[in-house]
């Protein structure tokens, strides 16, 4: 994976806790945390799906 700098990694890491956390929330903001990973790059969106595995297993 490429290096992410640490801006990119807090920014990625939040909207991994979002999905996570938020995934009965409204509709419309699902959608609007799904438009965001799909414009990413495909290194922030590896990165994206490595904490979204993470929260995952960690979740309370």
């Amino acid at each position: 994976m490429a290096d992410l700098t640490k801006a990119q990694k807090e920014y990625v890491d939040d909207l991994a806790m979002q999905r996570v956390f938020d995934m009965n929330s409204d509709e419309v903001l699902v959608n609007a945390l799904e438009q965001k990973i799909h414009q990413m790059e495909d290194h922030l969106k590896a990165y994206f799906h490595e904490r979204v595995k993470f929260h995952q297993q960690n979740k309370k």
